[in-house]
């Protein structure tokens, strides 16, 4: 650079930002966790550690959600995509009617994601888990040239309660809903509430035989209880809760607010079912959908008693061209 008397000066001076190391924001994480009761090895380690009651179960589940299939980044608040990744996994928690313990969480980050984003990211996680006493505890982030990807490994406990598998369906049982169905991709996939509790004071006052988290739309999810349970569905079509959702997504689309109620998923109600003998006691948070029988099968039962085979045209992950 040339000085003012025509002489070769010192180089300008720019100043670049540091980068922002993974080590950092791991600090930073740990920094913002309140120490908890049971948990001996916390944040910063290869792993955590809990202590566990000797007759608790431990109950293990992972989830994973991607840019452009579960979310948009180009349209989706980072905390709001925070929020839905773990409340995926405390929805499946539900489903099993136990209690969350405990949470890992990994998150590939893209390479023009700042720091802020990754506290609005953890801040969206950290919310969600503390409204159910389920702490973050570990994991591992990276950057790359790719979009978006959080994974989260739940951790859950008994805590009482038989956790409930989608198997145990029987003959005579009714099927049951926790909520109204359809149209969740409005906006409700990114701000349901996981039916934890509600999971808790249903298992408590009846025998659910089956449960599962309606994620890939009732029309799929049901066949899962069905065919895992080895007998056949029926879902009667008056008896399906219908979402405003659904209505509004029927003027967008012309689909009828019942296939959207039946195929759309993330909805993330609770599907189950117990002893028909049980819906008044279970009023108070599902209503009756439909019943098992002996066979096989998934049927949607129309208002004249008529039965036709109900495909499953919910959500499915592809693999291959």
């Amino acid at each position: 650079m040339k000085t003012p008397d025509g002489g070769e000066g010192p180089p300008p001076l720019v100043y670049n930002p540091p980068m922002v190391g993974e080590f950092q924001l791991i600090e930073w994480i740990r920094s913002r966790r309140a120490p908890r009761g049971g948990i001996v090895v916390d944040i910063g380690d290869d792993l955590a550690a809990l202590r566990w009651d000797g007759a608790d179960l431990l109950l293990v589940g992972v989830d994973q959600v991607l840019d452009g299939v579960h979310f948009d980044s180009a349209v989706h608040l980072p905390e709001a995509i925070g929020a839905k990744v773990m409340n995926r996994n405390l929805s499946d928690c539900a489903a099993m009617a136990c209690l969350p313990a405990a949470a890992v969480v990994t998150v590939a980050l893209p390479r023009t994601a700042g720091l802020d984003y990754a506290k609005a990211l953890d801040a969206g996680l950290r919310k969600a888990g503390d409204a159910f006493d389920c702490p973050i505890i570990g994991g591992d982030t990276a950057s790359w040239d790719g979009k978006l990807l959080l994974t989260v490994t739940i951790l859950g406990r008994s805590a009482g309660v038989a956790p409930i598998p989608r198997g145990g369906a029987k003959a005579g049982d009714g099927i049951f809903v926790t909520g109204a169905l359809g149209g969740s991709l409005l906006g409700r996939h990114m701000t349901f509430r996981p039916r934890v509790l509600e999971a808790r004071a249903m298992a408590a006052i009846a025998p659910i035989s089956a449960m599962i988290d309606l994620s890939d739309g009732l029309s799929r999810d049901v066949g899962h209880i069905a065919d895992q349970s080895g007998v056949a569905a029926l879902i009667e079509a008056d008896a399906v809760p219908i979402h405003a959702d659904a209505r509004e997504s029927e003027r967008r689309d012309g689909q009828s607010p019942l296939h959207h109620a039946l195929h759309d998923g993330e909805d993330h109600e609770l599907l189950f079912t117990a002893p028909a003998t049980f819906a008044a006691a279970l009023a108070p948070w599902a209503q009756p959908i439909g019943r098992i029988e002996a066979g096989s099968g998934v049927f949607l039962v129309d208002a004249d008693g008529r039965r036709a085979p109900l495909a499953p045209l919910g959500w499915q992950h592809g693999i291959g061209p």
